[in-house]
């Protein structure tokens, strides 16, 4: 009995999965992210312009909009904002070993949600669960007389879904790993007091320092614990997904069962800051258009000290280094005129830190127009060793791609500007940014990449690039 009883769970876990996997999926040809539209004939052979990264579903009133006069308030917006389109929590970490290896670590956990067609009751858990800083816990769904199968018919009528994404890159291998879960089952939520994400096994914490007395319900983020467990070993390719259908999705999610204990990578980093968080833009409300049709709500925190350990497929390597967090939500960027962004985060040598993007968007002015890509709006947030930000309007910075990679991934060539110059004349910066290696990729259901780069010029230093839609 208690075999038989072991082997109906395990198979109800795997069907739990396999749902939220599909779901997922579907997510992906709502949004039509995962159809990459015709390249323009006419561009010039060695350079590209995005196409469209989350979708191409217009902005809808069910949604929260961004709106001017909400401020950014932390602690408190650590939390999840399940009204909103979309939301993620994203660590990038340049890292190195004494005997001087280096790496780029990323970990990402986004939230989408799905739709305006929840049911009242799961509208009424969901607002329950942002005011309470927290969407979806596992909790939640112990305090109901419901058979099994009306709790779980419940828990998927939640249209809040979960998508995890971690990569390291050394050298000489990349590893990557993405997962997936439904709202309210339990395995995936954030939380804020004390602020943890999770999804399966990965967890992000925030943890109380011995020597302090600070309270465990305290909504701090850091001092934090990361640990997170992925990636197949070199001698195999990644688990990945093509997005490409049901029959794809499903084989990928039974390879990835079959692998599950079975990592390559094993990280436990400890989270520390040195300095504050940053509002970006206007107090956290973040233009990416000139007419604001395209916003966000976004801070970073730049001033993070990470510590601990990578086990790379069972060597265990003490590193130290550098980490950004940035948090967005926004209910916009899912909107068919928003084609992708080239973003970068910077640890420039004097101590200073650089956050600069370009977005791309078709002008809605002139949508019949051969050159879709119409539209790129520009800005950069300088901020100094102790904290002061500036915001760069886009007449005061250029960012320039001075060279592109074909990146030989999925189904087709992608044409990706992976070396750039950044100028700031204000504030004397004048870089190069380059890959820290070749195909800095994340083959996930939305393809985008991913990676460290280094910094020459005027400054000197390290970071990370995102580069989407392309």
């Amino acid at each position: 009995m208690t075999e038989q009883l072991r082997i109906a769970n395990k198979y109800a876990f795997l069907r739990i999965k396999a749902k939220s996997y599909l779901m997922l999926v579907a997510v992906c040809f709502t949004l039509s992210a995962c159809t990459e539209d015709p390249k323009n004939e006419n561009e010039t052979p060695g350079t590209s312009t995005p196409n469209g990264f989350f979708g191409n579903m217009p902005s809808s009133d069910a949604f929260s909009p961004v709106q001017r006069g909400y401020a950014v308030e932390l602690p408190r917006d650590h939390k999840s904002h399940p009204k909103f389109q979309l939301e993620w929590w994203y660590l990038t970490f340049v890292l190195s070993a004494e005997d001087g290896q280096e790496f780029g670590l990323q970990y990402t956990l986004f939230r989408f949600n799905t739709g305006a067609d929840e049911t009242p009751r799961a509208k009424a858990n969901a607002e329950n669960s942002a005011e309470n800083g927290y969407e979806g816990s596992a909790e939640d769904n112990l305090n109901s007389n419901d058979t099994a199968s009306n709790q779980i018919a419940r828990n998927w009528s939640n249209s809040q879904q979960w998508m995890g994404h971690a990569s390291l890159h050394t050298a000489e291998h990349h590893y990557f790993e993405e997962r997936f879960a439904g709202g309210a089952v339990g395995n995936a939520y954030v939380e804020q007091k004390p602020f943890t994400t999770v999804i399966d096994d990965w967890v992000w914490k925030a943890v109380t320092k011995a020597e302090t007395t600070a309270p465990a319900n305290s909504r701090a983020m850091f001092p934090s614990l990361l640990t997170v467990s992925f990636g197949k070993s070199s001698t195999h390719e990644a688990v990945q997904s093509s997005g490409k259908g049901f029959a794809s999705s499903a084989a990928s999610l039974s390879e990835l069962n079959e692998t599950m204990g079975s990592h390559a990578i094993e990280v436990s980093l400890n989270l520390d800051t040195s300095g504050p968080f940053i509002k970006q833009g206007n107090n956290g409300y973040s233009k990416k258009t000139e007419d604001e049709r395209l916003r966000s709500y976004y801070y970073s925190q730049p001033f993070i000290n990470a510590e601990g350990t990578l086990n790379i497929e069972g060597n265990s390597i003490q590193v130290k280094g550098k980490g950004w967090f940035d948090h967005e939500w926004t209910s916009h960027l899912a909107n068919s005129e928003a084609m992708g962004w080239d973003w970068f985060s910077l640890h420039l040598d004097d101590g200073s830190k650089l956050m600069a993007f370009r977005m791309h968007a078709i002008n809605k002015n002139i949508k019949n127009s051969t050159n879709k890509h119409s539209e790129i709006f520009t800005t950069a947030s300088h901020i100094a060793e102790n904290g002061t930000k500036e915001t760069i309007e886009q007449a005061n910075v250029s960012i320039t791609p001075t060279a592109y990679e074909t990146i030989n991934e999925g189904e087709s060539l992608r044409s990706v500007p992976t070396a750039w110059r950044i100028q700031i004349p204000g504030k004397d910066i004048d870089v190069s940014i380059s890959p820290f290696k070749k195909n800095q990729w994340n083959n996930s259901l939305f393809p985008y990449y991913e990676g460290r780069v280094e910094i020459k010029g005027s400054h000197s230093g390290s970071g990370f690039m995102e580069l989407t839609g392309y």
